[in-house]
């Protein structure tokens, strides 16, 4: 997810409360902006956001269609304030991803790679996981104990989108491994999730 900034207040738009007298805004001697600095928008999934000048809010790239680069600095009404390098189409099939995660187990602790938790907030669709150690991995599919297999030194496990939605692994070095350490690459591709 990636957090938005409302930018309605600029250079190009954002002064029709302006109090010609002044020059400032009605409003400004309270805080709070006046309700011509606000605007309600719709987003993908139908839900409706009132967006107020200065607010941020997290949610997917669909926003960065408000932003710029993606229209001319005179249209931007939103601006990213951290991105989490996903893309936005307007068919949900194509609102994935790619994440890679990488380090070493050791036999007696487990690893959690959680998918849910990394920025993204959904699921793994395809998942490709690699022990690149000299010990065996044992691999616990969203993290349970009753759903682990091994995977030995050099091997390679791939789950395709439909095979499985993946929200974490547990990895640890299976008991009995010929080393007490082993590293693991895995490379998956997550689904953005929408909020509105």
């Amino acid at each position: 997810m990636s957090v938005f900034k409302v930018d309605l207040n600029n250079q190009y738009q954002g002064y029709l409360d302006i109090d010609p007298k002044s020059g400032i805004e009605f409003e400004a001697s309270s805080g709070n902006p006046s309700i011509q600095r606000s605007v309600y928008l719709a987003g993908p999934n139908g839900g409706v956001l009132e967006l107020k000048d200065g607010a941020t809010f997290t949610d997917s790239n669909y926003w960065k269609r408000y932003a710029y680069p993606q229209v001319p600095a005179s249209q931007a009404f939103i601006s990213v304030v951290s991105d989490d390098g996903s893309v936005w189409s307007d068919n949900p099939a194509d609102n994935v991803f790619p994440k890679v995660f990488t380090g070493t187990v050791s036999s007696g602790t487990t690893t959690v790679v959680d998918f849910t938790s990394s920025g993204t907030s959904s699921f793994a669709q395809f998942t490709q996981i690699s022990n690149l150690g000299a010990g065996t991995l044992s691999v616990s599919l969203n993290a349970l104990n009753s759903a682990a297999f091994p995977l030995a030194n050099g091997s390679t496990q791939i789950f395709s989108a439909g095979d499985i939605a993946l929200g974490a692994l547990g990895l640890t070095t299976a008991s009995g491994s010929a080393a007490s350490t082993t590293d693991y690459q895995i490379i998956s591709s997550i689904r953005s999730l929408i909020k509105t």
